[in-house]
């Protein structure tokens, strides 16, 4: 007796020494603005399913009242033909889950050829770090560099972002090249939709409801039987940008919801590129729908905590492009309303032959807007202070290729969008502070962005001042 109680006492022991040595393999859990609930994987140990690897999300709950509308197919009344049916209503509890392991990272390609089997990025240790905090909590984390040896000769990484002030998941997918000579690389994103079997593309970017690696983005959510109701979120997934310098190679939903999106850029001799999608979870189709929409525009939140460098290695968008800020003001009038002002100046590359007229330009600093169509000198005012300039050099009308300057102006209630970069009615004075930037020049095709270091400090109740530092 004593030895069977010796031998479980042992058993328990053991099994409190496993859990307990494991418990920095539990997902780490993250909150969008909806409050949505992204569970992270971190170190997987034994890893079961290439979709729940290192940095994919094991589920996420949508938590937020919604109406959602359930699919289901059925008769027509004459009972002549199939057709699809829907039926709102009004839900008011957790829509879950939205994945079964979502968006694990292979290498599936060396050298220009496809491996025998994928190299999976989980490189089975914690995470090296957590960073870009806002409101006092790091909202990425930034996982261990796996190295992948001769021949493949290839060094992987993660770095996985929840805002607080937006609703979305960023990845970014960080390939480097370590071998002598450039090399087609094959990069593959793998995961499973919640909805399994029963997965509905609700939309894709092309307007139609197949996935291919034509489409930006697409729209997931569940298809039920008839009388029966969704608990289920919809998913919106961003997989490209306009103007993208290497595109989706194949990307597909199949009737068990696996989602695959493989890129094959070509990585110069120590190079590195990176793969960057996002990826919301809203209560249903038309908010996901929506989101995406304005995701794929890159607006300022979606390259919050990147680097110059980074920011000039994402190759599935069009070239973003770090502009040379020469100063900028953000002034915060906290006993005022609607008399906060930015402005900014700052230096741009800029193409030959272009004609400005009417060319429409987007500004988003830190989820400030203003959107302005320009005049045939690249100038535009819309009124109420808020305007923007690019003094560019015309020869018959159009642009001489160059390096000029830019300069915007807006004005409005910006008190609330800033609070979560640092920007608060408090008392502090020299406080380091940073602030997305992002404007594009266009139709989608020219992208400048940069996360602007400012020096901020305020007096509660009357104003705060950020300048860039």
């Amino acid at each position: 007796m004593r030895t069977r109680q010796t031998i479980t006492c042992a058993l328990v022991a053991l099994l409190t020494l496993l859990v307990t040595s494991r418990a920095g393999a539990l997902p780490v859990e993250l909150k969008d603005q909806n409050g949505t609930k992204y569970e992270i994987n971190t170190d997987v140990s034994p890893l079961l399913r290439n979709s729940e690897a290192s940095g994919a999300l094991t589920n996420a709950t949508y938590v937020k009242p919604v109406t959602v509308t359930s699919y289901f197919v059925g008769l027509t009344p004459f009972g002549f033909f199939l057709t699809t049916f829907t039926v709102q209503r009004q839900v008011n509890i957790p829509l879950t889950n939205a994945f079964a392991g979502f968006n694990g990272l292979l290498v599936t390609g060396a050298h220009g050829v496809a491996l025998p089997a994928p190299l999976v990025f989980n490189p089975g240790a914690g995470l090296a770090s957590q960073d870009c905090s806002q409101n006092n909590q790091n909202r990425e984390l930034v996982f261990q560099t796996q190295t992948f040896a001769a021949p493949v000769n290839l060094q992987v990484t993660r770095k996985v972002f929840v805002p607080d002030n937006s609703d979305f998941v960023r990845w970014l997918n960080i390939v480097t090249n370590t071998d002598s000579a450039p090399q087609e690389v094959g990069i593959t994103l793998q995961g499973l939709l919640g909805a399994g079997s029963q997965t509905k593309i609700g939309t894709t970017s092309s307007g139609d409801n197949t996935v291919t690696a034509g489409d930006l983005w697409f729209t997931s959510g569940q298809s039920v039987p008839q009388g029966a109701h969704s608990t289920e979120p919809t998913v919106g997934f961003v997989i490209q940008g306009n103007g993208a310098t290497t595109g989706a190679r194949s990307a597909g939903v199949n009737s068990l919801g696996q989602a695959v999106v493989t890129y094959t850029p070509t990585i110069p001799a120590g190079g590195s590129v990176i793969v960057m999608t996002l990826t919301t979870v809203q209560g249903n189709f038309k908010q996901a729908k929506s989101t995406v929409e304005n995701l794929v525009n890159l607006p300022s939140d979606t390259i919050k905590c990147m680097s110059e460098q980074e920011l000039a290695q994402v190759i599935n968008f069009a070239p973003i492009t770090p502009p040379q800020t020469k100063n900028a003001t953000i002034t915060l009038k906290f006993n005022k309303t609607g008399q906060d002002t930015i402005q900014w100046k700052g230096k741009i590359t800029i193409a030959a032959g272009i004609s400005l007229q009417g060319i429409p330009v987007s500004v988003d600093v830190g989820g400030v807007t203003q959107n302005f169509t320009l005049n045939k000198s690249g100038k535009a005012n819309n009124g109420g202070g808020n305007k923007f300039a690019l003094n560019a050099s015309l020869k018959n009308g159009v642009t001489k290729a160059g390096t000029i300057n830019f300069s915007f102006n807006m004005k409005g209630a910006f008190q609330t969008t800033l609070a979560p970069f640092g920007l608060t009615n408090a008392t502090v004075k020299n406080v380091p502070v940073t602030v997305p930037l992002s404007f594009v020049v266009g139709a989608g095709q020219h992208y400048y962005g940069t996360d602007q270091a400012f020096t901020y400090k305020a007096t509660e109740g009357k104003t705060g001042t950020a300048k860039s530092s």
